[in-house]
């Protein structure tokens, strides 16, 4: 029996990811806490702020088909380590911004920054990790970006106390992308070399059984992963503004609030990985999740008191975050093994387009319409993903065996 292999490269790569995930999440939703401020200090509009959002995302999902092709041409550990430097240099030039249109433009160019990094990890992981460990390697490096996420409303909490504006917390998180640069470029290293040795002393990592094509399964997961990412963005960017707006909170509790929303997603995430793979399933978790978020998006309509808000963000953030591990794991899975760089650029790409575009749309809904009409926007969204997740099916499953963790000299 060929036993899978999990090296000490694999970990080097997994670490890595995590942390460049981690600062991913942190930069394209840096301006999320401070939304009301800087709404109030240049006078925009929900739309506008949508679109300060959205030129982030748009960005970086535009570039992430290039990304991914040039990932496969040997590119790829360059791209996830140089994003987070990139991202911090953006940052810092950010935080001097004048104007609406000198901020949209740091945007811009923060999105083709950041833009190296998802088309790069996900393949990354999936080879140094065998499909019976898949779900919860991804899902660790899920989590940092989902911690990225969560931190950045209690950071953004916390500086605004020290500082009371928004400019300087986001010099201090240029400073901390370009710090956190450097680990990142030592661990790829590390990783690569270890990879080498590994070879040297026949130690492999898990082979595809059959090399898999462009199938049905990858279309039809990039369109379910298209319609998914239009509530992932506009709960994760614009609920701050939202609850704001909506609610009455002031800034720093909107922004409390958000944190906690996304904090419990990182118990939906631990919860769902380890089941995935033991049971060999990611469809069943995939729809349940997008389809329970429905009902919790309607609640949020209904005008709630403290405490059945506070219960709803939570399930909000649990019941999403529990389909991304089955999820992403599902992406490897049906990514054509001789191209997933390309394939994982098109499903961070032209599948990732209509949640880039998600909050601006959000917006634009709440001003014509109030933010009642954005919320049933995001439910009806919830709705059509579940349809089309009916067309997915999963992958015949293999038998679990014991992994070896292989830590030769």
């Amino acid at each position: 029996m060929n036993l899978a292999k999990v090296t000490k490269a694999s970990y080097a790569v997994l670490i890595a990811c995590t942390v460049s995930h981690f600062m991913n999440h942190v930069y394209t939703g840096v301006l999320s806490p401070f939304l009301p401020l800087i709404r109030d200090e240049f006078g925009l509009s929900l739309t506008e702020a949508g679109i300060l959002t959205t030129a982030v995302i748009l960005t970086m999902t535009s570039a992430h088909l290039v990304v991914g092709y040039l990932g496969d041409k040997g590119l790829r550990d360059i791209f996830i380590s140089i994003s987070v430097l990139l991202a911090g240099v953006v940052m810092l030039v950010a935080s001097f911004a004048t104007s609406f249109l000198f901020l949209v433009g740091t945007q811009i160019a923060l999105g083709l920054g950041v833009s190296g990094y998802h088309p790069s990890a996900f393949p990354a992981i999936s080879g140094k990790f065998p499909k019976t460990e898949r779900a919860k390697a991804v899902g660790l490096n899920t989590a940092g970006g989902l911690v990225g996420m969560a931190i950045i409303p209690f950071l953004g909490v916390a500086l605004l106390v020290i500082f009371d504006w928004w400019r300087e917390p986001i010099y201090v998180l240029g400073l901390m992308g370009i710090a956190l640069f450097f680990p990142v470029l030592i661990m790829m290293r590390y990783a690569s070399k270890q990879t080498l040795i590994d070879e040297a002393n026949g130690i492999n990592n898990e082979k595809p059984k059959e090399t898999i094509g462009w199938t049905r399964n990858f279309w039809v997961v990039m369109i379910f992963m298209g319609l998914r990412g239009i509530p992932f963005r506009c709960t994760t960017l614009m609920m701050p503004i939202y609850l704001v707006d909506s609610y009455g909170y002031e800034p720093v509790w909107a922004g409390s609030l958000t944190a906690i929303m996304l904090s419990a997603g990182l118990f939906g995430e631990l919860a769902s990985a380890p089941i995935s793979d033991r049971s060999g399933k990611r469809v069943p978790y995939m729809i349940l999740s997008v389809a329970s978020m429905v009902p919790l998006f309607l609640f949020l309509n209904l005008s709630l008191d403290p405490l059945m808000l506070f219960i709803v963000l939570i399930a909000i953030g649990f019941i999403y975050f529990f389909g991304v591990p089955p999820g992403q794991a599902y992406e490897t899975e049906v990514c054509p093994t001789e191209r997933q760089g390309l394939a994982f650029g098109l499903l961070f790409s032209i599948g990732a387009i209509p949640g880039s575009l998600s909050p601006m749309i959000f917006g634009w809904i709440g001003d014509n319409f109030g933010l009642t009409s954005s919320i049933l926007f995001l439910a009806i969204i919830s709705g059509l993903a579940v349809l089309i997740g009916l067309f997915l099916r999963d992958l015949p499953s293999e038998k679990h065996e014991p992994v070896t963790i292989a830590f030769e000299e």
